[in-house]
């Protein structure tokens, strides 16, 4: 589904002028729709048509979305294996986590802002602020012709790690990092409703993974600091599986940090960013769907209730503030200390993380040491130990065991 360039927008005013056509920005346009608020979605791309991705998202995300399963195509994980060394350790998840593709999650989040009346102005990039005495003015161009469009209430910026909209408005842009999938034929014997996860610091302080989208497709990926090395990374380990690259997916993303402000005022109207462009992003798993719609979320919440955004966004800041703290302990672990983590993993511990999916974290997590006393032991000798340094030149060779194929 297309979405091409509206043509009754010039110079026209509205509440609510959402930039970048993300699924966050998009969420955030239909909950000020819903509410009856007018909403205009600037998108520099000519057309809604975003580079498939595939993702795997906790049940959180049906939250925000309760029609989302029934309505876009989506294949469940039922079972993480976590591996590290020689440890490895299975995860049963009661809910399941759900994995889709992110076009398919924005052309369908597109759909529904179509239907309640959002004007999506689709060829126009955004090129910075002007002031205007009924709002606040916003100048967009394609390159060969110059418009504008009035936010009398306020300016969500959804357009991603390297935001326009945060630069205009002088907003601490965030991290980011690279991430690379590379979509596979699953291997022989593997499990269709299993992912795979795999740590090796030697290479990357994050992550493998396997994660299979039915019974023919599967994307095996990695998330690096470098994007040239982490695609020599990933075109390894599949030599090392035996498996061959149908296609790749890449992309750049945020990283929450604590101090990030993601709101500020332009001409006397709000400026809220969501999404990437936020790093409302769980930098343990590198996740940023379902933190990109409570983000969205708390956005239309300081809209409509007239409220702080850094209010409305308490929970989610609590929530992403725990993820940045593991992620600065787990950055200090070495190879003998993943295979640790991973052998702490007892059945007590599994039945936790099966309860508690990683999106609601915040509240709970002071109960880890309590059930497993060994992580307390563990997290105090990370704070002895300095992060660590960058991966050598010459990584030794992982090995993802999927299904007893080794």
């Amino acid at each position: 589904m297309h979405y091409g360039v509206c043509h009754n927008w010039r110079a026209m005013e509205f509440d609510v002028v959402v930039v970048g056509a993300s699924s966050a920005g998009l969420y955030a346009a239909e909950l000020l729709l819903q509410a009856g608020k007018r909403v205009a979605i600037v998108e520099q791309e000519p057309e809604i048509r975003p580079a498939r991705r595939t993702l795997i998202v906790t049940s959180e995300i049906l939250s925000p979305l309760p029609e989302l399963s029934s309505s876009v195509e989506t294949a469940v994980t039922r079972t993480i294996v976590v591996q590290a060394g020689e440890n490895s350790c299975r995860i049963r998840l009661n809910p399941p986590d759900l994995v889709l593709d992110r076009r398919d999650l924005v052309l369908w989040l597109a759909e529904r802002v179509r239907r309640l009346g959002g004007e999506i102005i689709a060829g126009r990039g955004f090129q910075g602020f002007e002031q205007d005495g009924r709002g606040l003015r916003l100048r967009l161009g394609d390159g060969k012709t110059a418009d504008t469009v009035v936010a009398r209430e306020a300016v969500i910026g959804a357009d991603g790690v390297f935001s326009q909209v945060a630069r205009a408005a002088g907003i601490e842009k965030t991290r980011c990092v690279p991430i690379i999938q590379a979509e596979v034929h699953p291997p022989d014997g593997g499990d269709p409703e299993t992912t795979w996860v795999r740590f090796d610091p030697s290479e990357t302080r994050f992550f493998y993974w396997l994660i299979p989208q039915g019974p023919d497709r599967a994307v095996l990926g990695l998330v690096g600091d470098d994007s040239r090395r982490t695609r020599e990374l990933l075109d390894r380990f599949l030599v090392l599986q035996g498996l061959r690259a149908e296609a790749f997916q890449s992309s750049q993303v945020a990283l929450h940090h604590p101090r990030l402000r993601p709101w500020t005022r332009v001409a006397g109207v709000p400026v809220y960013l969501v999404g990437d462009a936020a790093g409302q992003v769980k930098v343990t798993t590198v996740g940023g769907t379902v933190p990109g719609l409570l983000g969205a979320r708390a956005a239309a919440q300081a809209v409509l209730l007239d409220q702080p955004y850094a209010w409305s966004l308490r929970p989610l800041k609590r929530e992403l503030d725990v993820h940045w703290g593991l992620r600065a302990l787990l950055d200090r672990l070495d190879e003998e200390g993943y295979r640790r983590l991973v052998g702490l993993l007892t059945p007590k511990l599994q039945e936790f993380l099966r309860r508690h999916n990683r999106d609601r974290m915040a509240q709970v997590f002071w109960k880890l040491p309590l059930i497993q006393p060994r992580l307390l032991t563990l997290g105090l000798r990370c704070l002895w130990r300095k992060s660590q340094p960058p991966p050598s030149a010459e990584p030794p060779q992982p090995v993802l065991d999927v299904g007893g194929r080794r």
